[in-house]
């Protein structure tokens, strides 16, 4: 049976319709749009001057925000002036900075200039990087900076790579291609093994894929919070006499809590042994690669099926910067590719890459440009340095934690991260209520912004260095803010 052919109801006068659309949609013109340009240069080079002066930051309540900003969608525009100045003074205030010198908590993004002038210029272009027809250009960056990494990590020529917006996605994106190597019935009694201190997008990720909770194997840690190799061997070997099928094993390559490096050299010899696909999760602690004296950490990570890096919490670049490399690279095409109908013409030819072959997205920005603009503009060296003061920045902490009597660490400095609490030995409080207290009151003041954790069922509080402007001086005042405001916590809960 033959389709109807689809025919409009009533035709247009072809001419009334030319001559309605002769002219573009309203835009501004280049005076108008360089005068707003130059308005929001001012306003972020002097944002960026002042960070270290400025309040951390404010959480709204949602009725705040309402008053502040509306919710309804105007049908007539604003324009500029009014607009951009409701985002400065009630919009920009009600949110942390977290590329603040004190912003210490989490993992920060501290992006330099010169990654935020490429991110600029991502968006003014909006080149669409994706498939090579397309992009070239961008597809050909997006492959230098996936070499590069590659290089960095000592992987072989063989590593191919993509692009995504954070680590979730690469997690997330390794765990599909991990799974195409399996059979059906492979997959049906397939275990993976994770630490106990894993980032939980990898538990996300195996909730998206639809693996079964009852096939996760949450392995201990040892006394340094590291992956337990012996208690990883046991747990395959139960595994394999109960006739299931181990799958993968996902190591840290800093791990978020403590910025702890697994035994990667031990795992990746127990998944060649065994079998098993080895990821590595390397996305805060990849950078420290770049620095000679962290570098023998991470040995055995060349050994990884699959890698993923995130550059925007350790290589200064902003928001959103992931990257997954496969070591196998033709499983990427092999696991994503698809050509529909309306790709026909996007084929690549021998030698061109499609990175909407390569994982999840089919719309990508260029994600590549802000990292290859900023290597080129600042040098490796920069990098380097960025992660070797980091890593001396919380040596720093470490140290003058170590000589405050009130102060206890918890996890000694792992790269850029160090653990410690508030803590008097021989004085009963009910501490972990005490350092929740410390912390309110240090992000309430403005000054600076730590968060907690948890070591051993203890809570710690948490110093993350990726922040090129911090310095020993905002160290010290957030040390004896901690003090202070510790010590004051203390007399209300004796009063109380």
């Amino acid at each position: 049976m033959t389709a109807s052919p689809i025919t409009s109801a009533r035709p247009t006068p072809i001419d009334p319709l030319r001559e309605s659309l002769d002219e573009p949609l309203s835009q501004p013109t280049e005076a108008e749009f360089r005068q707003m340009a130059d308005e929001i240069v001012r306003w972020t080079a002097r944002h960026l001057a002042t960070l270290p002066e400025q309040h951390i930051g404010l959480t709204g309540t949602p009725e705040e925000l309402r008053q502040l900003l509306p919710t309804n969608a105007p049908e007539t525009g604003r324009g500029f002036v009014g607009l951009f100045a409701d985002v400065r003074e009630k919009l920009f205030p009600h949110a942390f900075r977290n590329n603040h010198p004190r912003f210490l908590a989490f993992i920060p993004a501290w992006p330099s200039a010169e990654s935020i002038q490429g991110e600029w210029l991502t968006a003014a272009t909006n080149f669409y990087g994706g498939i090579w027809l397309e992009g070239s250009g961008p597809a050909h960056i997006e492959n230098t900076v996936i070499g590069w990494f590659r290089d960095w990590l000592g992987l072989p020529e063989t590593t191919k790579g993509v692009l995504t917006a954070g680590g979730s996605e690469a997690n997330l994106t390794a765990l599909v291609v991990a799974r195409e190597s399996l059979t059906s019935d492979e997959r049906n009694r397939s275990v993976i093994y994770l630490s106990a201190e894993r980032h939980w997008s990898v538990d996300k990720a195996l909730m998206v894929i639809g693996h079964p909770p009852e096939r996760i194997r949450h392995v201990p840690t040892d006394g340094q919070f590291r992956f337990n190799v012996p208690a990883l061997a046991r747990a395959i070997q139960k595994d394999q006499q109960a006739g299931l099928r181990p799958w993968v094993v996902v190591g840290n390559a800093g791990a978020t809590n403590t910025g702890t490096v697994d035994p990667l050299n031990e795992l990746a010899e127990v998944a060649r042994e065994f079998g098993l696909w080895f990821h590595v999760d390397a996305a805060y602690g990849w950078s420290g690669m770049l620095d000679p004296d962290e570098r023998p950490a991470f040995a055995g990570i060349e050994k990884a099926g699959s890698v993923t890096l995130d550059p925007h919490k350790w290589f200064a670049q902003p928001y959103e910067s992931g990257c997954l490399l496969a070591r196998e690279g033709h499983r990427l095409p092999a696991t994503f590719a698809d050509r529909p109908d309306y790709l026909d013409d996007a084929a690549p030819a021998e030698g061109e890459t499609n990175y909407a072959d390569h994982g999840l997205s089919l719309s990508r920005r260029f994600r590549a440009f802000k990292i290859w603009f900023a290597v080129q503009s600042l040098g490796v060296g920069w990098h380097r340095q960025l992660v070797t003061r980091c890593c001396r920045l919380a040596a720093y902490a470490e140290n003058v934690l170590r000589s405050r009597p009130e102060f206890e660490i918890l996890c000694p400095r792992q790269l850029g991260i160090v653990c410690f609490r508030y803590h008097r030995s021989g004085v009963e409080h009910d501490w972990d209520t005490l350092n929740r207290r410390i912390l309110a009151d240090l992000r309430n003041s403005g000054l600076g912004f730590l968060s907690s954790t948890r070591l051993s069922g203890t809570l710690a509080i948490r110093m993350c260095f990726v922040n090129g402007r911090t310095t020993a001086t905002d160290i010290d005042r957030l040390i004896d803010f901690l003090a202070l405001a510790g010590e004051q916590a203390e007399r209300a809960d004796d009063a109380g």
